[in-house]
């Protein structure tokens, strides 16, 4: 036997997609800048393109990308009172809004290739995480939702994903990585506490943002999770919404950490993506990511061993949900959601 069929064999070259997440006359000035559509050819990249707004600046972006040969993913957001992500609360409002984006695509020529649902807590509820931190967590956790509500907002998410798919889309599911260690666990205590649904996707993209953590925890992310990963997403380079600005300031990724963290990942899955394209381009190496080797090696990250552990500290945890509910008497939330509360 020759050596080269002992070799184990060589990961698939990465296939590149980047979040844009700006209204539609700053993605048409995006666009507009040197590079932007020559680097997005060269690398043979996608773009997930958060649907803000319906306008007219958006429908020329939009064909400008087409024309350009970008394909294109039309990820789903609301307003931020509604929740902007897909929550528990507002799965009947991310419909509507789905028919709505679909029908204006239909009607401006525009060829999407699957459509992305943003899996998220309560935009307000998120910001109060991030402002207020444990004592945010606390009152959310006091505030649960029932196990009756979350399946009734998953199967409406099911029938929404089923509907997508009939109308002939691919269905992205963007999703926080500790949703796998819920499902090892048999438990639904964090989507109760955080509004996020568990949804069956074609493609399931887990969110590694590094910048959103601590050193310590974000940097052994890659390789704590990257064995199960369909696909994931590396950020953030910049971008998103006003409190995510404020939080990753000072932490946005440099080229030096995407690239490294695009490298590690590449040997778990193809399919990876980055949070943002207007970070990218705004932190002024999008061109240098463009002609970069996304093949190169890169060895893991040191405290990954850790990260597994915790890992396993949560997912006992979160066995304990019945004995949980028990001990606090259950939810104390109204019927009827957050999104009705307010």
């Amino acid at each position: 036997m020759s050596d080269d069929t002992q070799k184990p064999p060589e990961p698939q070259r990465p296939n590149l997609t980047y979040f844009v997440e700006l209204a539609g006359e700053k993605l048409r000035e995006l666009l507009a800048r040197p590079g932007v559509l020559g680097g997005l050819r060269r690398s043979h990249a996608a773009c997930s393109v958060a649907m803000l707004d319906l306008d007219e600046a958006r429908v020329e972006a939009l064909r400008t990308l087409q024309d350009s040969g970008v394909p294109l993913t039309a990820w789903l957001v609301l307003g931020e009172r509604e929740g902007y992500w897909l929550t528990a609360d507002n799965v009947a409002l991310v419909g509507e809004r789905y028919r709505q984006v679909r029908d204006w695509l239909r009607g401006a020529g525009i060829a999407v290739q699957a459509v992305g649902l943003d899996l998220e807590p309560p935009h307000d509820d998120a910001r109060a995480i991030v402002e207020q931190g444990r004592a945010a967590m606390r009152r959310m956790l006091g505030a649960r939702r029932s196990k009756e509500e979350l399946e009734r907002a998953g199967q409406a998410c099911a029938a929404l994903v089923a509907e997508i798919r009939g109308d002939g889309y691919r269905v992205e599911a963007y999703q926080f990585p500790v949703m796998l260690d819920e499902r090892r666990a048999g438990s639904t205590l964090l989507q109760r506490t955080l509004g996020v649904i568990d949804v069956a996707a074609d493609r399931e993209v887990l969110m590694l943002y590094e910048s959103l953590l601590p050193p310590l925890f974000g940097e052994p992310l890659i390789d704590t999770y990257g064995p199960e990963a369909q696909a994931i997403a590396l950020g953030v380079t910049g971008g998103g919404v006003a409190f995510l600005r404020q939080i990753v300031e000072g932490r946005r990724l440099t080229l030096e950490r995407l690239l490294l963290g695009l490298r590690r990942a590449r040997r778990y899955t193809p399919h990876l993506y980055v949070f943002s394209l207007e970070g990218c381009v705004e932190a002024g190496y999008f061109d240098a990511l463009c002609d970069a080797d996304l093949c190169a090696p890169a060895a893991p990250a040191v405290l990954a061993g850790a990260g597994v552990a915790l890992r396993g500290a949560l997912r006992l945890l979160l066995r304990g949900e019945e004995l949980f509910d028990c001990w606090t008497g259950g939810p104390t939330r109204k019927p009827g959601g957050r999104q009705e509360e307010r």
